[in-house]
Order: C-alpha cells, then structure tokens, then sequence
C-alpha cells in the first residue's frame, strides 16, 4: 500500500461530505474520532447543542457526526444551515432592515442598534414549518394549531420572486409592519383592505406564531437544525456590529426554542458550532451569552494535560486512518506501536515522529491532516512517510498555518492590519523579550505603512495577547539550574500571555516568517 492508496479526509469536514451519499456518511462515521472531554450522547439527548471551539478544532466534524447518528435514529431528518457561504451580505442586510426598523418603533428614544431574536425567530418557525411540508415529516400532530402554525408562515405577502431562499424566509417590514394576506384558517381580527391584505405590526404576528409554535403537540418525527460557520470578519465596523448581534442573538433564540421544545416534549433540537472569536466579540454587547454556552455546551481542545504525545487523543486520527486504508486494502490492522513505526521513521530532528507532529500543529484535527496530505501530494508513490517528505513541505505547510490562524484575527483587525503584524514578525527572532519585539515593531513601523497605522490604533502588548490567544505565539522560559525549557501556548490549556516571560514564535510558521 503506497500513501496515495491512504485515506486522509479533507481539511474541511464538510468536503468529505459532498454527495452525503451512504457510502460517504458509513466512512466519515467510521474514521470518526471523537473530542476528549466530550459526551456525544448528551448531543444525542439533546441535553447540549452548542460547540465552540479555534478554527480547525473539529467543529464541523462534530456537527455531521452527530447529524449522521440521530438521522440513523427512525424518523428523523436533518437541515444544515451554513452562516458564512450560504448567507448571503444582502440576506443580512434583510436582516437588519426588518430588525432595525421594528427596534426603533418599539423604542426609539434610546435605539442602540439591532435586536434579531424576533426576526431569528421567525426566520426559524419558517425552516421548520417548511420542512415538515415540503419534507412530509410528521413531527407535530396534524390539527388546528399546526394548521395555524402553517398558514401563519405563509401569511406573508410576498412579491419580489427574485429574493435568495433565505431571503425569502425573512420578513419583509415597512415602518414596523408587515404585510400578510388574509386565510379563514388565521382567525385573526386586522384591517383587512379589498384585496384581502392588511398591514400588521410585526411584533404582533411574532407574538402569533411564537403562541402557534407552543400550542403545537408532538408526534413521531424528529427535526433537528444544524447552524454552522459561525464566524466573524472585519470588513468594516458596520458590518461587524451587524455581524456580532446576529449571531449574539441566534446563540439566545436557539436557547429559547429548545427550552420550549424540551418543555413541550417536542423531538425538535437546534445546535449551533461557533468560532472562539466570535465569543470574544459578542460577550460585551449586553446579553448574557457565556452561561447557555457553558449550560448547554462544549469546547473543543484536543490537548490532555499530563499526557506523554504518544498518547494524546489528537494521534488517534491519523491511526485510525491509516488502519482504515490497509483493511480498505485487504491489509491487516496494526497496534499503533506498530503502525508508527511501519510508516514514520523512528525519529525526525531527534524527535519521535508523535512529537513531531505535535509540535508542528495546534493540537487541531485540520493541521495534522494538512501536514500529511501536503507530504502524500508530494510523495505519492512512497511507502511510508518520510523525513524528507514531511521537511520538503514545511513552507507550503507553514504558510497555509498562517492563512488559517490569521483568520482568527479578521474578526478584529482589517487586512492590511494583518499585514503589519506580519511585517514586525518576518525575519525576526524566534524568542525575543516583550521589550525587545516592542523596540523591533516601531522600528518596522517606520519602514512599513501598515505596521504604523496599526501601531497607532493598537499597543504591540494588546497585539501580542491577540497572538497569544489564536497560537502565533507562546511563552518560553529556560529554568537554568536544570536546564528544563518550559514552554506556555493557549492551544495546550494555558489561556492567558505572560507578559514577563519571553515570547516564542510557533515553530511550524517559522518557514512562512522566514525565522532561521
């Protein structure tokens, strides 16, 4: 079996997924490792749906793994619904035009930007009731209040048919009112004009249908609603206000809606993957989100504290995939002494190769995978991986590292402001005191246009937490009686900077920042 012949995934656990064919979802449950530290059957239960967790750490992943096991379950279906690629900039500005102007009617004297969860709500009653329709899933009884469940949905009048699918499934409001066409099924007591239309406050149809959705009662299907790509970029301030309280404010109506479902004994469960930065941002925007979060939700971190590397659940992955490959083949399965040593060499550096690949990523599912389908493109027709192979790939490697760690910034600091940070990085020292790096960084800020504008608007220690925070770098210390290196990084349990230790630039971006 050469490395061509192994399965590795993908970096993007959804792009394992593409056909969502049985075959597929029987391989991706099957490589599946689970998270230390993680109970799936709470996520099964439905007693958490939320994830967080950095970029790469397997959100995703968890997602459609929990999807695939409860589709198994009978009569249940699932929906995926992705934030970042399929809602669109001009479906949240339909967001924001419904949510905007229904804020300012119900108080405009102190109007501090937008309030979602009305317009999320609805938003949500729309999926499910369209689901149950279009899907014939038989998750409430079929009565009179599903039947007003049902019209209240479809009471919009709606005009425009070239609005986006998810556009369409957000109110369109005129100064506080929406529009909605007259059904004998609504009961309901409006002005209605000669063409069956009355102008209705939206605010009163939401009190409707969140009255509709409680007076529901469940039967045997089971829904359940995925939200992923929870993330943030800094486009501009606007924007990222915007941004912030949307998701803010999808993170308490999930809450909402699956503590009436429990309640109501409904088979119905929202679950939610979002990005650690996007925590960060949204916690100073005045509704309590950390302790749902905490409630109702898990972390990923792949590291274990006190676990020699050959041990760390992380490794896992890649044994269980290689093993998976060679039963693929015909090939029997190895112990995973065994297997490291078939296909590694005993050491790379003067490090076994378990360490290696540690030390090469953030603890993260993604990193290893890159790492080797990076040296299994290059060497194909190899055996085994080899010291060459994976050195040969270090800049490729290191530079897509950076890309994906960058992306942590973009909910705070612009493009060209990622770009200063790199200026005062490349080239420099891999260990340098917070002194030391403060002098380099207005020393390149007078070189560098990008590097002083971001100076100017930030203090190299604040830029430095940030560093800290998503894995760029870590604190070293060298405890000279025995000659111990201690190393400090957020990725392996310690959380905040040291700013009176010495900082140490993460090994696999050293090729990227061109640091000897």
């Amino acid at each position: 079996m050469k490395l061509s012949d192994i399965y590795l995934g993908t970096t993007d656990a959804k792009n394992e997924l593409l056909t969502n064919s049985p075959e597929e979802r029987l391989r991706f449950k099957k490589l599946y490792v689970v998270p230390p530290a993680l109970i799936v059957d709470k996520y099964i239960n439905h007693s958490k749906y939320f994830i967080t967790g950095l970029k790469g750490t397997g959100k995703t992943a968890l997602l459609r793994y929990i999807s695939i096991v409860l589709d198994e379950q009978k009569n249940t279906i699932s929906k995926f619904i992705l934030f970042k690629s399929e809602v669109s900039e001009e479906t949240k500005k339909d967001f924001s035009k419904a949510s905007r102007i229904e804020e300012v009617i119900e108080n405009s004297s102190d109007f501090e930007g937008n309030d979602f969860e009305n317009v999320w709500r609805w938003f949500i009653y729309k999926v499910i009731s369209d689901m149950i329709t279009q899907g014939a899933i038989d998750a409430f009884q079929k009565n009179e209040n599903l039947s007003k469940f049902h019209t209240l949905m479809r009471s919009e009048k709606i005009e425009d048919n070239e609005r986006s699918f998810f556009s369409k499934l957000i109110p369109s409001i005129r100064k506080g009112n929406i529009e909605i066409s007259k059904d004998p099924k609504l009961n309901l007591d409006f002005d209605w004009d000669s063409n069956g239309v009355a102008k209705v406050a939206f605010y009163k149809i939401i009190q409707e249908a969140d009255s509709a959705f409680q007076l529901l009662q469940p039967s045997k299907d089971g829904i359940n609603i995925f939200f992923d790509e929870l993330e943030l970029n800094y486009t501009t301030k606007k924007q990222y206000q915007r941004d912030s309280r949307l998701l803010r404010d999808l993170i308490v109506t999930i809450e909402r809606i699956n503590s009436i479902s429990k309640k109501s004994g409904f088979n119905l469960c929202l679950f939610a993957a979002i990005r650690s930065e996007v925590l960060n941002s949204v916690d100073s925007l005045g509704k309590e989100i950390n302790k749902p979060l905490t409630d109702f939700g898990t972390d990923i971190v792949w590291n274990r504290a006190g676990v020699d590397s050959i041990q760390q659940p992380l490794l896992h992955i890649v044994e269980q995939r290689i093993n998976n490959s060679r039963e693929e083949f015909g090939l029997d399965i190895l112990h995973p002494t065994e297997l490291w040593s078939n296909y590694f060499p005993k050491l790379i550096h003067y490090k076994k190769p378990q360490t290696y690949l540690l030390h090469n990523s953030w603890y993260r599912p993604r990193d290893i995978v890159r790492l080797l389908l990076s040296a299994q493109e290059s060497y194909p027709e190899e055996n085994a991986f080899s010291t060459q192979s994976l050195e040969a790939i270090r800049k490729r490697y290191s530079s897509a590292c950076w890309v994906e760690l960058t992306e942590e910034l973009k909910a705070k600091y612009k493009s060209e402001e990622i770009n200063g940070i790199k200026n005062i990085l490349y080239g420099y020292a891999q260990i340098s005191t917070i002194q030391e790096i403060s002098t380099h960084a207005e020393s390149i800020a007078q070189s560098y246009v990008e590097t002083k504008k971001l100076l100017e608007k930030n203090s190299i220690t604040a830029i430095l937490i940030d560093l800290y925070r998503i894995g760029v770098i870590g604190n070293y210390s060298n405890e000279s009686q025995s000659g111990k290196k201690r190393f400090r990084f957020s990725f392996r349990g310690d959380d905040d900077i040291l700013l009176g230790q010495k900082i140490y630039i993460h090994n696999a971006l050293k090729a990227h920042l061109s640091i000897d």
